[in-house]
């Protein structure tokens, strides 16, 4: 099984049109765990290879409740050190989406790739039933799926992780965040920490870590 981080990047290119790239970073077997350590490495290596510093005035991210990984202490005090050590104190915004929204960009990203597995899967089935001599059992890792999607879906550019770190006792030690759950707003700009319970809708308050 291979877990697959996919981000969506909208963005204006230089001369005003609107670029849009799936980006999927996909784990391998030995790292499979789709957790904060995993967030936590994709945007690392993100803001490294895209520059996103040297391009961008602020981002906003746009998920699901993802109470593993997403909705998290450990998520939103990523943002605030994101902000304030590579960002250079600029904003970082996470929007959550209420429950039952219906399908994301990354959601539709997703739907193509499971189509394409599914189809290669079939592929290999009928060939072995054939005796084809190079017949496979179908894509069987991280490195066969990065191929699968850049081969097969528009404006893919898949990266694997093959090794993550999950040592506990590298995970930081920070307060829960107020009312976490009720909140789908989160905001870290010039060191400060603010939340509120919808986009564009109520008042800021603050807190800290």
């Amino acid at each position: 099984m291979v877990q697959n981080c996919i981000l969506v990047l909208e963005y204006l290119d230089a001369d005003g049109s609107r670029v849009r790239r799936n980006l999927d970073y996909l784990c391998t077997a030995k790292t499979n765990k789709h957790d904060y350590h995993f967030v936590l490495n994709v945007w690392l290596l993100l803001f490294r290879s895209e520059r996103l510093n040297d391009r961008f005035d602020g981002i906003d991210v746009w998920s699901d409740g993802g109470p593993h990984h997403f909705k998290t202490r450990y998520c939103q005090y990523m943002w605030h050190l994101l902000s304030t050590y590579r960002f250079g104190k600029k904003r970082i915004t996470h929007h959550f989406f209420a429950s039952y929204h219906g399908h994301s960009l990354a959601d539709g990203h997703a739907g193509v790739f499971k189509r394409t597995l599914t189809t290669r899967y079939q592929i290999s089935h009928l060939e072995r039933l054939s005796n084809n001599p190079s017949a496979t059992w179908g894509p069987s890792s991280a490195e066969d799926c990065k191929a699968l999607l850049e081969a097969n879906c528009p404006n893919t550019e898949a990266t694997v992780l093959p090794n993550i770190v999950r040592d506990e006792r590298m995970k930081p030690h920070v307060r829960a965040v107020p009312s976490i759950k009720a909140m789908h707003c989160f905001a870290f700009e010039n060191g400060t920490c603010r939340l509120k319970r919808r986009t564009g809708e109520g008042e800021w308050t603050a807190f800290t870590f």
